[in-house]
């Protein structure tokens, strides 16, 4: 271990000396104390050394003198001490105090004394800080092998890597969102990164709070990296890495200064038992999600219709079923035009991270708004079930799950920003053994709502019921015999002019027989309207102003719905 030349001048003798030049040098570190006093001392200079001198063998050569400052320099020493000079040099050349201060070394005289009156004192404080530092190596390294033996979690992990280290500490994973963080008790929020994370209850995206280059540095080179966070002092991120694998990021946010030696090692052993943690945990992980999957995929197919059964596997699980639930089905968009063009920028490789992270916006967002709900993925779908009161009133349970629905689609949709994302509804049953209707429903007005709403929504079977009527009463083929019927007349002149009378008047009826909002919707002068709609008047023999509009719609709709 090591101390600062600041430290080094209140310990014994030295704390006599005069600071001549050099004080930007004074958080120097000094491993080790060396004395020179031949012409060629040079050749043995130590990086971290404090040099110790009264320049006898060069009294007569100021230049000799000024190339041994370079020399310090130049390897890294952390300061030089000049012993009784009025005894051996009559005095300091004001030169020599010029080029420590141009080198920021810090340049020391020391009265009339021994050099054993200074190297003593100095290398015990130092010698007192390694066993200090083996002593702390060695409670570090006890506190992480137990917790990786005993299996604890990663919130105590972390909640003793605090205390470890006397600073809170941010846990990220591999996606960079937040995992885990802990505060020291009292802990005000003066930095920028906590302060983010109070105001946002606990939810932290990395890329948010640092530039491009940091996250380059942690994720891709795998280095740590000091942050400066004006006035909030500086952020240490330091990258769990095991082998070639990044598995997240432990951040130490606020500091004044940069961390000791100690304190990086405490880090650098979290990690490890951090990387352990995590791949233990996954497989874990991975062995409980195949069996989830497996009980959510026979249950939403329908294919579990004892309740007993149901429930007791559940429990096995850790889920509790039993009560009255409403299922929500949330996934991506991937038919909407900003997912397609995403995708082919990232080669593919962005679907998977994607996916990721909308499932831990949707847990953070159950978490806030509804802590009683189960999460699950099947069927190629994040599934919710929300579990509703007893007491609520079948009115007050789709109400009140509407609004639910939609509180968490507005707090997902706000983190996954451009990113579109879709939810829906299925009814609402009292008995588990039914829930498979529901993610039937659901499903349904998924597959409904993409042809008919904006690329991102959140609505509920109950809203899209006539449109599933619409669906089940009308084949394929003869909505499309309908719409071609319907319409005949326009397609014709569309084909043949290469016109836009159709859409102009579905949106028409769409708006209500409003001219202004029609011409918004369509980014259309209002006279290109009047144009297109009087030439729809012509084709069609009656004013599209008193038409019976439901059959066009209806076509329309039909059209859409159709495989």
């Amino acid at each position: 271990m090591t101390i600062t030349v600041r430290e080094a001048l209140k310990i014994g003798r030295l704390a006599e000396a005069e600071l001549l030049a050099g004080a930007a040098g004074l958080d120097n570190m000094i491993k080790t104390v060396d004395i020179i006093d031949v012409p060629d001392a040079a050749i043995w200079f130590r990086r971290d050394s404090l040099l110790s001198t009264t320049f006898y063998a060069l009294k007569d050569n100021l230049s000799a003198q000024l190339q041994i400052l370079d020399d310090i320099a130049k390897c890294g020493g952390a300061a030089l001490v000049i012993f009784s000079p009025e005894r051996y040099i009559s005095k300091i050349d004001e030169r020599l105090v010029e080029k420590a201060d141009a080198l920021s070394l810090p340049l020391l005289q020391m009265p009339d004394c021994s050099y054993i009156d200074v190297i003593v004192p100095v290398m015990s404080r130092i010698l007192d800080r390694q066993v200090e530092a083996l002593e702390y190596a060695h409670e570090v390294h006890n506190r992480m092998t137990n917790f990786v033996l005993k299996g604890k979690g990663l919130q105590e992990l972390i909640g003793s890597l605090s205390s470890l280290i006397g600073h809170p500490v941010i846990m990220v994973d591999a996606e960079l969102i937040l995992l885990n963080y802990e505060m020291l008790l009292g802990e005000p929020a003066t930095t920028p990164l906590i302060a983010h994370l109070r105001k946002n209850q606990g939810y932290l995206e990395l890329a948010e709070c640092y530039p491009p280059f940091i996250i380059d540095i942690i994720v891709k080179e795998k280095r740590p990296v000091y942050r400066n966070n004006v006035p909030g002092g500086m952020d240490f991120l330091f990258p769990i890495v095991a082998g070639d694998t990044f598995y997240g990021v432990l951040i130490v946010p606020g500091l004044e200064r940069e961390l000791d030696q100690a304190k990086t090692v405490a880090l650098e052993a979290a990690s490890v038992a951090i990387a352990l943690n995590t791949l233990k945990e996954r497989e874990i992980h991975e062995a409980k999600r195949k069996d989830e999957l497996d009980f959510f995929n026979e249950l939403l197919l329908g294919n579990l219709k004892n309740r007993e059964l149901i429930i007791a596997q559940a429990k096995q699980l850790g889920f509790d079923i039993d009560g009255p639930y409403c299922l929500i089905l949330a996934e991506i968009n991937k038919e909407s035009a900003f997912f397609r063009t995403a995708l082919e920028k990232s080669g593919g490789a962005m679907k998977e991270n994607l996916e990721k992270k909308l499932q831990r916006q949707l847990r953070t967002a159950l978490d806030m708004e509804h802590n009683q709900s189960i999460m699950a993925e099947a069927l190629g779908s994040f599934i919710v079930l929300l579990r509703l009161p007893e007491r609520w009133t079948a009115e007050e349970r789709a109400q009140n799950s509407k609004k639910l629905m939609k509180k968490i689609k507005k707090t997902v949709q706000a983190r996954m920003e451009e990113v579109p994302v879709c939810m829906t509804m299925g009814g609402i049953y009292d008995n588990i053994e039914r829930i498979s209707a529901s993610y039937m429903q659901a499903w349904e007005t998924m597959d409904i709502s993409k042809k008919l709403l904006p690329s991102d929504f959140a609505v509920s079977y109950s809203d899209m019921e006539a449109y599933h009527l619409v669906k089940r009463f009308m084949t394929s083929s003869s909505a499309l015999n309908l719409y071609t019927r319907i319409y005949d007349k326009l397609l014709k002149y569309d084909r043949e002019k290469n016109g836009e009378l159709v859409h102009t008047l579905e949106k028409y009826l769409e708006c209500n027989y409003s001219r202004t909002l029609t011409a918004q919707m369509l980014h259309i002068h209002r006279n290109t309207l009047n144009y297109r709609l009087q030439k729809i008047n012509e084709l069609l023999g009656q004013d599209v102003d008193k038409i019976n509009g439901f059959p066009f719609l209806l076509a329309s709709i039909g059209r859409k719905l159709s495989p």
